[in-house]
């Protein structure tokens, strides 16, 4: 095997490069100095023919290997030209240092496959544990949503109805009273009676809000944006789009707080909005619940967990939470001075009602 290498202005191919290689494979065959012929590339092109003389020689600086030392002299060269063929003993060395080089990469590439396969593991264990904590989550979220209903009801049909009993006594007791003091002191229980009823029927709403066991998501969700568009005169619609399908009760409770939440958010953020829309849309894949306004806006860039926790705005940080364990995902559009949108999305199943 050899190697050429030339020094200066390469030489002409083809059939002469060929015989000028034979020619030094002679002179480094013998230790006599053989004549030769190189045949150069012209600065016109042209091939130039120049004699040479060529022998064997040995360099340390080489690591010991035969090379062949070519002296030029010719009428067009202003300089001389060194020609050195290399004849690459040693070979076996060569090879064997190409085998460890080798054996070197297989092990290289045997680690990295090994790496490849843990990380694969610790990817596969990550996602695995992930959805389990999701499965936890699920079952704990629909375990608070199933004591909170008991509590609603408990203090409805236990506490509500002992209050309404006393209130009946307190009123009977009037009857029976004459003392300008005592009816006085009856009418400030009957006021408190009053309050209390009304600060249960409030701890009960948020609980769980009756309207959905009593007349179904879509109804309750329409109560709620009228009872919201009243108190705060806000210009408000509801539009339903698509054919709607039955939900489970986490999605149906989840979508109705995240209306709550969206809702009152834009009542202290928005400013004063002149519209402000509900849609709820049941595609062929999915439930898509949309809240806009055309009020202030604000930076929808600077609604990360990061930010929002710095902050301590943490209402929509419950909502994505509140989403994400019925398996929905939760969007926001905004941008200072062009209002908001909120964007709740949940998988449909195939018979069309929803995943939770």
């Amino acid at each position: 095997m050899t190697d050429l290498r030339i020094g200066g202005v390469p030489p002409v191919h083809g059939s002469r490069l060929v015989g000028f290689i034979r020619y030094l494979e002679r002179c480094a065959r013998t230790d006599a100095i053989l004549p030769g012929t190189l045949f150069l590339v012209a600065d016109d092109g042209s091939p130039e023919r120049h004699p040479c003389h060529g022998g064997r020689t040995r360099f340390e600086a080489f690591d010991g290997r035969v090379l062949v030392l070519v002296h030029l002299d010719g009428p067009a060269l202003d300089r001389r030209f060194k020609i050195l063929l290399e004849k690459l003993h040693g070979t076996r060395g060569i090879v064997q240092e190409r085998r460890r080089r080798t054996r070197r990469m297989q092990a290289l590439l045997e680690e990295r496959g090994r790496l490849l396969v843990r990380l694969e593991e610790d990817a596969t264990a990550r996602v695995a544990a992930e959805r389990e904590r999701d499965k936890v989550l699920t079952r704990l979220y629909r375990a608070g949503q199933d004591e909170r209903r008991r509590l609603a009801r408990d203090l409805h049909d236990h506490a509500g109805q002992h209050l309404v009993a006393m209130t009946f006594g307190l009123r009977r007791l009037t009857s029976h009273l004459t003392g300008a003091e005592a009816l006085g002191e009856v009418d400030r229980l009957l006021g408190q009676a009053r309050d209390i009823g009304m600060a249960l029927r409030r701890v009960s709403l948020e609980l769980r809000p009756a309207a959905l066991d009593e007349f179904g998501f879509v109804t309750a969700l329409r109560y709620l944006v009228q009872e919201w568009s009243r108190v705060t005169a806000f210009a408000t619609e509801f539009q339903v789009v698509g054919r709607e399908v039955p939900l489970s009760t986490e999605v149906a409770v989840t979508l109705y707080r995240l209306s709550q939440e969206a809702l009152s958010n834009v009542a202290k953020h928005a400013g004063n909005p002149s519209a402000v829309s509900v849609v709820l849309l049941f595609g062929a894949s999915h439930l898509t619940l949309t809240v806009d306004d055309n009020g202030g806006g604000f930076d929808a860039d600077a609604t990360s967990p990061l930010a929002l926790v710095a902050e301590g705005k943490l209402g929509l940080i419950g909502m994505r939470e509140r989403m994400s364990l019925v398996g929905g995902s939760l969007e926001l559009e905004s941008m200072p001075g062009h209002g908001a949108t909120v964007m709740a999305r949940v998988h449909l199943a195939g018979d069309g009602s929803v995943d939770a």
